[in-house]
């Protein structure tokens, strides 16, 4: 894992994803990585609770627009099976964070945009510092690179309710740790001083009553909202991005 520093102690999976230069930009490496890495700490038995993070000055700025599976066209240019299929991939990144079998946690500082913010949301509890920048994008930027207008990630309107949820999408607007705790964004925010110790506590108290035992609680959780069409809208959303993309030329 070139991209990624993993470690586990006390119980607690630790997967920092490790491309500061980039503000942690997902490409092709550190998706690929991230994936290992969650392989690993969902098949280690020692391992209750997992918490991804970023190295340098933020959690994540999104998919890399240098090269990675959402972003890159392939060889030839957009097709409808290409994008289907590419799309289809990228949802199964999301479900593997949102159906782990242990508690995920994200520790949140600097910025969290676009893709970065996608992965928070797919994680059980977010934690983030009062100053982080939390958001999706632009709206300049609606259909450039892969983005089309069309959020490969459905929970924005699930967690925040719709009037929230198209507050922030249409206008690009980015809100502040202390505000995305507010509108549902996120679990909770603390001082950037204190994020770490808080996401510790956070472990320690989910670990008190027994770590394994959460499984069912999850379960039953995602099932709740898999009855409430959840699953249903990753496919949605997945399939208009992906048909989204026919209109662009293979130069983009």
């Amino acid at each position: 894992m070139e991209t990624v520093n993993y470690n586990v102690e006390n119980h607690v999976a630790s997967i920092q994803m490790n491309r500061p230069e980039r503000h942690n930009a997902l490409d092709f490496q550190l998706l690929d990585d991230l994936d290992a890495a969650f392989t690993l700490a969902e098949e280690d038995d020692d391992v209750y609770v997992i918490v991804l993070s970023g190295a340098g000055r933020s959690f994540c700025s999104g998919y890399d627009r240098g090269g990675s599976y959402y972003i890159t066209p392939p060889e030839g240019g957009w097709t409808a099976r290409s994008a289907l299929l590419r799309l289809r991939g990228i949802e199964d990144r999301y479900m593997r964070i949102w159906n782990c079998p242990k508690v995920t946690i994200a520790q949140i500082h600097g910025h969290c945009l676009a893709g970065g913010c996608y992965i928070q949301l797919v994680c059980d509890i977010s934690v983030a510092a009062e100053d982080a920048i939390i958001g999706h994008m632009s709206p300049e930027t609606f259909g450039q690179g892969a983005l089309n207008g069309v959020s490969s990630m459905p929970l924005w309107q699930v967690l925040m309710g719709p009037k929230r949820a198209r507050y922030m999408l249409m206008t690009g607007r980015k809100v502040s740790g202390t505000e995305a705790a507010q509108i549902g964004l996120i679990s909770v925010a603390v001082p950037i001083e204190d994020l770490e110790q808080e996401v510790g506590s956070i472990c320690e108290e989910i670990m008190e009553p027994g770590g394994p035992g959460f499984l069912t609680m999850k379960e039953t959780l995602n099932t709740d909202l898999e009855i409430m069409g959840v699953g249903a809208m990753f496919r949605a959303h997945g399939h208009m991005n992906a048909l989204a993309r026919l209109n662009r030329p293979a130069t983009d």
